[in-house]
């Protein structure tokens, strides 16, 4: 759950550091309209400034952990700009890390809109 909470903090800020050392090299997910994302992409997204979030909240946060995976799975609020392109939605996610080098590495996502 802690990585979880780091990651939406992360994305609150921009922060690539932290998205680097939480996301995983091999990590692949999906995005509420079914594209593809991997590390790279999630990175240059924020890195160059398309992606800003200007508020992110969670909640219905439940964490399983089965062997060395963990799920996460709720539904977070948020609003900010990709580029030009202004949002504000909700989504339900599911995300599936991994315990590696001694700490949770994300390894993949889906998410689905809310109404």
């Amino acid at each position: 759950m802690e990585a979880s909470t780091r990651l939406a903090q992360a994305e609150r800020e921009g922060d690539l550091a932290a998205l680097e050392h939480l996301l995983a090299a091999d990590y692949v997910g999906y995005d509420p309209s079914g594209r593809t994302q991997d590390r790279a992409g999630v990175m240059r997204a924020y890195g160059d400034g398309g992606v800003r979030i200007a508020q992110l909240r969670q909640g219905q946060l439940t964490a399983r952990v089965i062997g060395e995976l963990g799920l996460v799975m709720g539904v977070n609020t948020l609003a900010g700009a990709e580029r030009s392109y202004r949002f504000d939605l909700r989504i339900r996610f599911l995300d599936v890390y991994a315990w590696r080098d001694e700490r949770w590495q994300l390894i993949a996502s889906q998410a689905t809109y809310l109404p």
